[in-house]
Order: C-alpha cells, then sequence, then structure tokens
C-alpha cells in the first residue's frame, strides 16, 4: 500500500513538473509572438515616420472618396435634410415647432413647394449614382465591395461576441463594413419608396409645383392613379419619411459623427481623407492590402 502512495506521488510530481515546463514553453511562445507583433506594428509606423524629412513629419492621409463621390453625398445630405425639414412638419401640422418650420418657408404652399424641388434633387442623384455605379471604374469597384456577403453575418457575430467580452479582438474590416453596406442599401430602399410614392401623389394631383421651375402639369396622371392608391401611396410616403429621419438621426449620424471616436465630426465626407491611423483601425484590411499594392509597386519598380 505504501509503495503504490509512492507511485502516485512519483507521478504527480513528474506531472506537475511536466506541466511547468510546458506552460513556461507556451508563455514564452506567446511572448515572442506578442513581441514580434508589437515590432511589426511599430517598424511600419517607423517607416512612415523615416519617409518625412526630419523636422517635418506629417500624418500620412490616404484618399477614401473621390470628388464625385462626395459631389453625390453632399447633393444626397442637402437634398434629404430639406425634404425632412419641410416634409415632416406636414405630418404633425398642430405641433408648435411644425409650425414654426412651416411658417420659415412662407405657409403650406411655400414649404410644398420647395419640398417639390428638393425632390426633383433627389430623383437626380438617384438616376446618377446609378449611371456612376455601373459606367465609372471606381464606382463599379465601390457597388461591387457594397455587396453583402457571408463574411458580414460573421462579423455581425463576431462583433457582438466582442462588445459582450466573449472575443479579445475587434473585427477587422476591408473597404467597407457590415454597418456602412446597410447604409448604403437602406439609401437605396429610402429611395424606391420615397421616389415612387411621391410620384404617384403628383400623378394623382396632375401637377406639382417645384421652387423656381413654378408649375409642372402632368394631364395624364389623374386617369391613371385612383383614389385608393393614392390614399396608400400617401401614407406609405409619409411613414417612411418618419422612419428614415430616425434612421439618419438615431443611427447614420451616431455611427459617422456623434460616437466617441468621432465626435463632433468626421471629415471624410468633405475631405475624403483619412489618416492612416484611422484606416489602421477602421478598414484594417483594406489599409494592409493598399500597404502591401505599395510596396509591390515599389520593389517592381527600377532604382
Amino acid at each position: 500500500m505504501e509503495d503504490n502512495n509512492k507511485i502516485k506521488d512519483i507521478i504527480e510530481k513528474e506531472v506537475e513538473k511536466r506541466l511547468k515546463e510546458k506552460l513556461g514553453e507556451i508563455e514564452s511562445q506567446i511572448r515572442e509572438q506578442v513581441k514580434n507583433e508589437y515590432l511589426e506594428k511599430e517598424d511600419k509606423l517607423k517607416s512612415a515616420d523615416e519617409s518625412q524629412p526630419a523636422g517635418k513629419k506629417e500624418t500620412k492621409y490616404f484618399v477614401r472618396f473621390s470628388s464625385n463621390f462626395r459631389f453625390q453625398h453632399i447633393v444626397l445630405l442637402t437634398s434629404t435634410v430639406m425634404l425632412i425639414l419641410t416634409g415632416v412638419p406636414l405630418k404633425f401640422p398642430k405641433n408648435g415647432v411644425s409650425q414654426f418650420i412651416i411658417e420659415m418657408f412662407g405657409g403650406a404652399a411655400g414649404a410644398r413647394s420647395v419640398h417639390h424641388f428638393f425632390a426633383m434633387g433627389l430623383i437626380f442623384i438617384g438616376i446618377y449614382h446609378l449611371v456612376y455605379s455601373f459606367w465609372s471604374r471606381h464606382g463599379r469597384k465601390d457597388f461591387y465591395e457594397l455587396l453583402p456577403s457571408l463574411k458580414d453575418f460573421s462579423d455581425v457575430i463576431n462583433q457582438l461576441k466582442y462588445y459582450l467580452g466573449f472575443r479579445k479582438e475587434k473585427v477587422k474590416y476591408g473597404r467597407f463594413s457590415y454597418v456602412e453596406k446597410f447604409d448604403y442599401w437602406a439609401v437605396y430602399w429610402g429611395l424606391i419608396m420615397m421616389i415612387g410614392t411621391g410620384m404617384v401623389m403628383w400623378l394623382f394631383q396632375g401637377e406639382f409645383e417645384p421652387l423656381i421651375f413654378g408649375r409642372i402639369e402632368l394631364a395624364f396622371g389623374p386617369d391613371m392613379i385612383t383614389n385608393s392608391v393614392y390614399a396608400i401611396a400617401r401614407e406609405m410616403h409619409s411613414d417612411e419619411a418618419l422612419l428614415a429621419t430616425l434612421v439618419i438621426v438615431g443611427w447614420h449620424f451616431y455611427n459617422v459623427h456623434l460616437n466617441p471616436h468621432k465626435f463632433p465630426m468626421s471629415k471624410v465626407w468633405l475631405t475624403g481623407k483619412m489618416t492612416e491611423n484611422e484606416m489602421m483601425n477602421e478598414h484594417p484590411l483594406e489599409y494592409e492590402e493598399i500597404i502591401k499594392q505599395e510596396k509591390e509597386k515599389k520593389d517592381s519598380s527600377p532604382d
């Protein structure tokens, strides 16, 4: 019996010894791995700094959006904001704030005229963007990048795990994250709904009167649209406008401008550029691809 106990003690001591050795090896490997990753990151930042003249180190910028894309965004932004200001108050005409805003535009007729003008702006930019997306090389590339993929679904799950503490690393995104893709396709849905239902109401009324252009008659319209179709379109237009307003203010503005990492505003929609640090944090996969292409180009070029 005593011999068995001695054997057990010997085994336990040997197991404990080997476990310590293995844990020591694993700890050394992890330390070495973390050290290499840190040094690699430091080398990237150092090489970027060394490329600048001494005493004149500048922040490296990456072009994210072209002037064409920024033009489209500004037209869309302007049209949407003005449509909200002139449309939503008409949904709540008895509200004090609504009445104040309507009076700013010269009453209901004036607000409606401004609303029709910027509705034409929304139609224009919707058509323009479709042409840009299929005829422009950059447009086609971005459109392809914005298509939903299986990675987006796994990114949502992994990001939730990160927020809940079940994952240590943030999800790495490419050119567009699932949040940005949602924003993009939500605009498509909104344009179809708002332009479609708005045109049904114009046809039913037989005319519309945009600011500057004056009254434009659609004499054939009333014969095409029934009262029930008009009523449905009007309700859909009103509710979708309110939903779009809430999504823009509560979702898009927070993600792009009001969250702590961006407050008070991201300037990329104006400049089209992001700093190297922003690219590394927000679009690391795209950043790695750009750096790889720059390195290949540099290596292939003659000295």
